[in-house]
């Protein structure tokens, strides 16, 4: 069996807006990014084959700075650099570009399944920032 988080993780080291990755657990500096697993091999449909379509859901978490003064689109530039990476999947998609999951399983699809970043939480020196995917893919026996 493949190991599923470690093609996640070199997956995402393709994308050009992350330079700190982390998988799972990180600290929060600015700049840093955190794929989180969020369902691992979520079984959707089984089949006589016993082969099944499944789900890998994952969330990616970017720590960023934040401006609280007045009259700075500091906040909205920095929403539109994290709304990029959330492009670079969708392009991914596009491009039938998928993560290995190893000479079992077939890959049918990388989404992202929100339209905007979720600000996750904030103090005084930055941001969190949060969107989730899905990667959905069919497991042969």
């Amino acid at each position: 069996m493949a190991n599923k988080h470690d093609a996640m993780f070199t997956y995402m080291q393709g994308c050009p807006q992350i330079s700190d990755l982390f998988f799972n657990f990180s600290t929060s500096e600015n700049g840093n990014t955190v794929i989180a697993t969020t369902s691992n091999e979520f079984e959707v449909e089984s089949y006589i084959d016993k082969s099944a379509l499944k789900w890998y859901d994952f969330a990616v978490i970017q720590f960023r700075p934040l401006s609280i003064d007045p009259n700075d689109d500091t906040n909205a530039d920095i929403l539109f650099d994290v709304e990029q990476v959330m492009e670079w999947v969708e392009a991914q998609e596009d491009a039938e570009n998928y993560p290995d999951f190893g000479d079992k399983c077939d890959v049918q699809e990388i989404s992202v399944l929100q339209d905007v970043p979720t600000v996750a939480g904030q103090d005084q020196t930055g941001a969190k920032y949060m969107f989730s995917c899905r990667v959905e893919y069919l497991e042969r026996k």
